[in-house]
């Protein structure tokens, strides 16, 4: 009986914890805002959240510098201030800080300016952070009470990083692939490579791998996952090579810029194992 009520009482405990750190606070639309920008020029932009969950919610809204380090690798860094493709300094938010009831909307605006000086060129970004607050919390501006003074706890915070990218007038994407590898995962065999963007603009590309067999026939496309590379950054693409069976191909990999349409590619010869 003492083992059964110990087993109950950790499995409520768990869905204690499991409900607590579901999140009530919701973005809509996506997690990439992209604009078009001439020097000088003013744009409107949104960010529009909803409280789901059963109790008030307290958000901060903030800005992070989203840097390319010296691997290709974007990192984020909260206490940084400029680098030369941010826009940090060039936005304005309408407020830092939003208190939602339960099942309430509400829009926080912001507004991107662009420099004047006409040799800007290429893409420009940042990230603007949604991040939820706790009452306990010694950042919360809600009055406390008694229960919930600040105090020392464990807590998950659960936010949001929305990129605010800038394409201003001139510029291009360079894509350019290296390292392709033949890998098994538990899910089936696959074509892993890097592309890096050389260019100075943002890129979400289409990728793609063309295969071929020793003759020439082509033998179909395999379409590729995909996601943005700012300029300077390098990632890993992966396809799903599974239904080819063993044997030896030849191969085109493809990547086509979203906003110029060009199409960057690279042959390579495949040796599929049993």
């Amino acid at each position: 009986m003492k083992k059964n009520f110990i087993k109950i009482t950790l499995a409520f405990f768990t869905y204690l914890i499991s409900q607590n750190l579901q999140a009530a606070v919701v973005l809509k639309g996506g997690l990439s805002h992209t604009y078009d920008l001439q020097a000088g020029k003013v744009i409107q932009g949104s960010l529009e959240l909803r409280n789901v969950g059963q109790s008030q919610e307290e958000i901060k809204i903030y800005q992070e510098e989203i840097q390319i380090d010296g691997n290709g690798k974007a990192e984020s860094l909260p206490d940084m201030n400029g680098h030369p493709r941010s826009n940090k300094q060039w936005i304005d938010l309408s407020t830092d800080r939003v208190v939602l009831n339960p099942g309430a909307t509400q829009i926080v605006n912001y507004r991107l300016t662009a420099p004047t000086q006409a040799n800007l060129s290429g893409s420009y970004w940042s990230s603007l952070v949604i991040e939820p607050i706790s009452a306990n919390s010694a950042e919360s501006q809600r009055v406390q009470t008694e229960t919930n003074k600040p105090q020392i706890t464990i807590q998950q915070r659960i936010r949001y990083a929305v990129q605010v990218i800038t394409n201003m007038e001139g510029g291009q994407a360079n894509l350019n692939f290296s390292t392709p590898k033949i890998t098994k995962l538990p899910s089936g065999k696959y074509l892993r490579f890097e592309i890096k963007n050389t260019g100075n603009k943002f890129s979400r590309p289409k990728v793609w791998l063309d295969v071929f067999s020793q003759d020439g026939q082509n033998l179909g496309r395999i379409e590729a996952q995909t996601h943005g590379l700012f300029a300077g950054e390098k990632d890993f693409f992966q396809a799903n090579l599974s239904k080819l069976p063993p044997g030896q191909y030849k191969g085109l990999l493809a990547a086509e810029d979203n906003t110029s349409g060009q199409v960057f590619g690279s042959d390579i010869n495949l040796n599929i194992q049993p």
